[in-house]
């Protein structure tokens, strides 16, 4: 308590110092000029807080722990938010009147505003009386506290100056703020790793995973990141993820199964992974030496342990001084050292102690540290390391409410600095310097945020760059600080408090009745929710700071009363396409920094393009849309668009129709008065009118700083600007000009055109025939790197483009001419060919110059009928022989591939010109109709994968080349003919999945032994195969893991000797199977089966004795509406989790079932069953006869969290048990008696869900409190494990909320 009580004291002293600062800011302003008495009463309050503030000074500089802290701590709070909260009483009034008096005097002008706010304030306000009152009150409580601080003696002492050194010590932190992580002490745990990587284990095996186990904060996720980002592995793997699974999500329970050490259920995570492509890896940190054990065995775990001696010094000093050492400040190592020593070897605690003492080098400054109280604290006692106890005392005060306000944030939470600054803006945390220019908020809450960065309180998000996180050891230690200051968002606010709201966070519907009671608020986020529109009674929020519309697609107006906000600083209403008209009123919005956009009105009352002038103070993004509502080229000019400084990003749009396009003399004015500022970044026109661009638009002079541009659908233009001057042009994209026939002098600008360019698209440019450059020109596009011409059909000449330095290459929909011309393409690497008509090989022209292509993609080229001439006399060095990737896709007329390709039987290449495929890596041919073989010999040895799907005549497939193709994963797909051929029987021993995806009326049984040799098989799928009567025979596919049927109607059963001769199978799914009867009696011995999945079968009325293996996880039959028994033995599958079945077919003993964490029971609802205690969730559907729920149903299930009722028409109630402290969501679907007005206000359930995340009723959300997502895995169909939630399925499930 003695931490809690100095950490709520530091705190309070803050805040303190803030409403002083908001009282000396009330006295001055005019609003109090014509109320002395307001201003007396502010006046007392001033004297007696700097009372207060000594006191709280005191304690904070002497770690004061006694019985008054702890006894006052609580109402120093709350009166420091009661004062604020009158304070802001008295400036709602005085605003109130203020906003009535300009309206009346604009009555002549603007009687519908005149009328609105009218309207909107038509409620009394408080009267002066009762605001007197509450002041009163706050009298009394401020001097019952002055009489307290009496009985310590220190009524004497005074506030002292704030300390000047942390604003020193805050640059000296920014200046010297590392910019780049390093790794101290772990690089042979580092290459380890690495290798380990790289190793060509199967997904299959347990090397695929490679778990890194160690305590917090000894550097595991630093390590697994930098491994990540390790130029060693770039372009290792085709796609890399980074998922963070937090401690707190409960929804699919993943963290407590893993804790309980069931492997199990480990084994259904991974699941997922298992048909990842060949070399795939996962690394996995845990604090928890079991979890990785269960994930590879006690060999495979790597355990990090803590920094060695020799790499702890160097790692504190480099984050205190700089350096690696002491060398220039001999003075301070003893200390040094003594501090390091009390880290404890942790690399966490010496990065943070190393940032608390960056920038000091007064050796008394470390001392300080050193001798700090902290240090005897037990870590037990707070559960905090005294070392991050340290990093928070050290903070300056302005840091301290900023840094305490992330208790909000949930673990693992990944948030974005603009995010969090409108929402310190929101609390009033971010304050003016006393002396010096006066800055914006956003310019202070990014000085705050990049000092908290560089103290390591904050880190870079592992996954996105442009988001940041806490460490885990760094989220307790600001809950611990924060825990008397605020609570979690994670928690409801329905207990009443909204009054005194600062903030409300993607609340699904808004509280349009209780607006008027939330005038303090300063934020509201509606981002991605379904609201239509605003209701007016938003005017009534005149503290309103942000308002943050994005992504709201269905919200079509905003009200007119939004022109009260006049504190609103951002209204971000991007992807907001049904937005159609803004009203004039915000353009008394002048202190707007963010208006994402604008939209032109035709009309009087909706918003002008002039209003713009009121909005100098823009930052960031603008469009300008509806352009061709401008009716007078004034109100283009006046909206004096260059004095915008702010603006990085403009979108200049008219409409793409025709109708309404009469002035296109108007729109070039228009566009010549439009021309912004020069700090501009990006720019894009879309559907402009006239045939020319102004001049401005290639000005170099102007776009200095500009980097990206488009112009599309300005369908008339016939001429381009001459863009290539524009110095630092990096993107540039040109579409749908379909006027453009020629593109030649005037593009470029001069000579050295285009300095900077890396990326060039051309695209839809339906008319273009011509493209020249400018006589003896040379040096143009010195920096392309990507190309990309797509549906420009006419253009056939030579591109005078110089191609010598383009990595990329994308030629889509062009004539087949376009290829011939290409120039030089020796540095291509990556090369995409898509529907070029009459192109039947690549030319040779074409494919000399192309030897550093690593990946070929020829997609939908119909003519195509080989890869490129053959027998021609070819140069072997200029040929692609570095090709690594290579995908023919949808060509129906290639009948051969290239015999470079394969290599001779004795392992050289078959062909004595080319080393083509020697380094060939992925190999993909699909839908190439006409292809009937592979060249003869045996695929190249680096080839680890290959894939073949929907090609009717292949009738063979090539030989593997011995051992070196041991890591060759091979998959085919719809091979029909290969099937049927006699050689079909040698199906290769390289083949890992096998899939038959339309069998159609064709295919009625197999080859026999089709698999004889196919003794790698993991994976099976047959489907869609009408007359298929039998499954080929599995006697030599020992290594199956998954084995998937479906929609084959005719088949009744499986071959009998699956439980014998597949003992590693895993996954086991039918579905759709109408004639399916039986399984194999030998199921009982597949003590590997984890997940049996029958759905959609009505064949199958029983489940014989033997029919289910002892070790399941998860157990669905439904949609099997015959199913009359299941075996006694399914009650003794103690390791199942997840069971769907009809409720005809169960009997007692489901409480047996001790693992059972998800229950799905459909028609003939047993309402006599005992539920297991372990039930988290329940689903009952289509139960016509349901009428009730028995509430004891519910009473032993402490860790119940989610129920869904589907289709069950004639059930009336829900009983009180169900809404358990531990539920999390109900969803009702077409129970047509449980409607939504039972669960919301002065409904019979409303007081009963108060403490729950969401509800939904018929799609519809009711409540939603942080849950943006139904936590449920269970698919139709679909063989997913009960955990595998998408990875933005666990971001947005961690998202928080009032």
């Amino acid at each position: 308590m003695e931490v809690l009580s100095f950490v709520g004291s530091s705190l309070l002293s803050t805040t303190y110092d803030m409403l002083l600062e908001k009282l000396k800011g009330y006295l001055s302003d005019q609003l109090w000029n014509s109320n002395k008495e307001v201003h007396a009463q502010i006046e007392s309050w001033k004297t007696l807080l700097l009372k207060i503030i000594a006191v709280l000074q005191h304690a904070e500089e002497n770690q004061v722990a006694n019985q008054f802290v702890k006894s006052c701590l609580n109402d120093l709070r709350d009166l420091a938010y009661d004062m604020e909260y009158i304070l802001e009483e008295f400036v709602i009034d005085a605003k109130r009147s203020k906003l009535i008096a300009e309206s009346k005097a604009r009555a002549n002008k603007r009687q519908k505003f005149t009328s609105s706010i009218m309207n909107l304030f038509r409620s009394k306000p408080k009267p002066n009386q009762e605001i007197n009152s509450m002041g009163n009150q706050l009298n009394d409580r401020l001097k019952q506290i002055e009489k307290e601080i009496h009985t310590l003696g220190l009524i004497n002492l005074t506030v002292k100056a704030k300390d000047e050194s942390h604003k020193v010590d805050s640059e000296r932190l920014l200046e010297s703020s590392l910019l780049e992580d390093k790794l101290w002490g772990r690089d042979s745990e580092k290459e380890a790793i690495i290798d380990l990587l790289k190793d060509g284990s199967s997904c299959l095996e347990q090397g695929f995973v490679i778990p890194i186990v160690g305590m917090g904060g000894v550097g595991k996720t630093t390590l697994a990141r930098l491994i990540y980002n390790d130029e060693k592995l770039k372009g290792w793997f085709d796609l890399k993820a980074w998922v963070c699974v937090s401690d707190e999500f409960d929804v699919a329970q993943i963290t407590r199964t893993i804790l309980e050490h069931e492997y199990g259920q480990w084994d259904v995570l991974k699941r997922p992974f298992i048909s990842g492509a060949p070399g795939s890896k996962i690394i996995v940190t845990t604090r928890n030496k079991d979890v990785g054990t269960m994930m590879r065995g006690d060999d495979g775990v790597y355990n990090l342990e803590l920094l060695q001696d020799n790499a702890c010094l160097p790692l504190f000093t480099w984050h205190a001084l700089g350096k690696k050492n002491f060398d220039v400040h001999p003075d301070l190592q003893d200390v040094g050292e003594k501090l390091v020593k009390r880290c404890k070897r942790l690399p966490l605690a010496l990065k943070t102690l190393g940032s608390i003492l960056r920038g000091k080098l007064r050796r008394d400054e470390w001392e300080n540290i050193l001798n700090s109280e902290i240090w005897t604290l037990s870590e037990d006692r707070s559960g905090i390391l005294p070392t991050l106890r340290l990093s928070y005392n050290h903070l300056p005060s302005h840091l301290k409410q900023c840094f305490a306000y992330c208790a909000l944030f949930p673990k693992d939470y990944e948030f974005d600095e603009k995010e969090l600054i409108l929402l310190w803006m929101a609390e009033g945390l971010l304050q003016q310097q006393s002396q010096g220019k006066k800055q914006m908020e956003e310019e202070i809450g990014h000085r705050y945020f990049q000092e908290l960065l560089a103290r390591s309180l904050f880190q870079q998000s592992s996954k996105d760059e442009s988001r940041f996180v806490m460490h885990d050891l760094i989220n307790d230690l600001v809950v611990d600080v924060a825990r008397e200051i605020y609570c979690n968002l994670e928690h409801s606010m329905g207990d009443g408090k909204l009054e005194k709201a600062r903030h409300f966070y993607r609340i699904s519907k808004l509280p349009v009745d209780s607006f008027a009671n939330l005038k303090h608020i300063r934020y509201i986020n509606l981002s991605g929710t379904k609201i239509k529109c605003i209701p007016e009674s938003v005017g009534f929020l005149l503290f309103l700071q942000t308002l943050l519309l994005h992504g709201c697609h269905k919200l079509t107006k905003l009200p007119a009363t939004i022109g009260n906000l006049i504190d609103l600083h951002h209204l971000d209403i991007i992807d907001t396409e049904s937005l159609e008209e803004m009203p004039s009123e915000i353009c008394n919005l002048k202190n707007l920094v963010t208006l994402s956009k604008v939209i032109v009105g035709k009309t009087s009352g909706l918003m002008r393009l002039s209003d713009l002038k009121n909005f100098s103070q823009l930052r960031g993004r603008l469009s300008l849309l509806d352009l061709q509502n401008v009716l007078d080229v004034q109100d283009a000019r006046e909206a004096n668009l260059d004095k915008i400084h702010g603006l990085e990003e403009l979108l200049l749009k008219w409409t793409s129709s025709d109708n309404d396009r009469n002035d296109l003399v108007l729109e070039m004015q228009v566009l010549h008065w439009l021309k912004p500022h020069s700090n501009l970044k990006s720019l894009k026109i879309f559907c402009y009118g006239d045939k020319n661009f102004p001049n401005w638009v290639s000005d170099p002079l102007l776009f200095f700083n500009l980097s990206s541009m488009v112009l599309s659908n300005c369908k008339r233009c016939t001429l381009l600007p001459s863009l290539g001057i524009l110095p630092l042009l990096k993107d540039l994209i040109i579409e749908g000009m379909e006027a453009i026939e020629a593109i030649g002098f005037e593009f470029y600008g001069g000579h050295g055109s285009f300095p900077s360019l890396a990326e060039l698209v051309f695209k839809n440019m339906l008319n273009w025939k011509e493209w020249t450059s400018p006589a003896r020109s040379v040096g143009e596009f010195p920096c392309l790197h990507k190309l990309v011409i797509d549906n420009c059909p006419q253009l056939l000449g030579q591109l005078p483009i110089n191609l010598s330095s383009v990595k990329e290459l994308d030629v889509r929909r062009c004539n087949v001419m376009l290829l011939k011309s290409m120039g030089d393409l020796t540095l291509l690497s990556n090369l995409r060919v898509e529907k070029i008509l009459e192109l039947t090989y690549l030319p040779k022209s074409f494919t000399q110059s192309l030897t550093t292509l690593e990946t070929l993609y020829i997609g939908h080229c119909n003519d195509l009928a080989y890869l490129w001439e053959e027998g021609t006399e070819i140069e072997q060095s200029l040929l692609p022989f570095n090709l690594k990737h290579l995908s023919l896709k949808h060509c129906g007329a290639l009948v051969s591939l290239p015999n470079a390709m394969m290599m001779r039987m004795d392992g050289s290449n078959s062909s004595d010109t080319s080393m083509l495929m020697l380094r060939l890596e992925k190999l993909e041919i699909s839908g190439c109709h006409s292809l009937n073989s592979f060249p003869r010999g045996k695929l190249p040895s680096m080839l680890t994968y290959l894939k073949i799907e929907d090609c009717e005549c292949l009738k063979s497939l090539p030989k593997a080349n011995g051992d070196d193709n041991s890591n060759l994963h091979l998959e085919i797909k719809n091979l029909p003919c290969l099937y049927s051929s006699q050689d079909s029987h040698q199906l290769p021993a390289y083949l890992k999945k096998f899939t038959v995806d339309d069998g159609g009326e064709w295919l009625e049984s197999f080859p026999e032994r089709i698999l004889q040799h196919c003794t790698r098989l993991q994976s099976i799928e047959i489907g869609n195969c009408k007359i298929l009567k039998s499954l080929p025979t599995l006697d030599c596919v020992s290594h199956l893991l998954r084995l998937f049927i479906y929609r084959c109607e005719v088949l009744e059963s499986l071959p009998e000797e699956l439980g014998s001769c597949t003992p590693n199978l895993k996954d086991l799914s039918i579905e759709w199977c109408e004639n399916f009867k039986s399984l194999p009696s030998t199921m009982y011995q597949l003590k590997s089966l984890q997940s049996l999945l029958m759905f959609g079968c009505p064949g199958i009325e029983f489940i014989l004795d033997g029919g289910l293996p002892p070790n399941l996880t998860e157990l669905h039959l439904e949609k099997c509406v015959n199913l009359k028994y299941v075996p006694n033995t399914m009650y003794q599958l103690t390791s199942l989790q997840s069971l769907r079945i009809s409720g005809g077919a169960l009997t007692m003993g489901l409480q047996n079932l001790t693992s059972l964490q998800w229950l799905k029971i459909e028609q003939k609802f047993p309402l006599d069953i005992a539920l297991p205690s372990s039930l988290t969730s329940l689903w009952i559907i289509d139960e016509e006869n349901l009428k009730s729920i028995p509430g004891g149903l519910f009473q032993n299930l402490s860790s119940f969290e989610m129920l869904w009722i589907s289709n069950c028409q004639n059930l009336r109630s829900l009983p009180r048990e169900v809404f358990h402290p531990s539920l999390v969501g109900i969803n009702i679907f077409e129970c047509p008696h449980l409607k939504r007005q039972r669960f919301e206000a002065k409904g019979d359930y409303w007081a009963l869900t108060q403490s729950i995340a969401r509800v939904e009723i018929d799609g519809e959300e009711i409540i939603s409190k942080g849950m943006s997502v139904w936590p449920w895995p269970w698919h139709y169909g679909n063989s997913q494990p009960p955990i595998s939630l998408q990875k933005d399925a666990l971001r947005q499930a961690n998202q928080f909320q009032v």
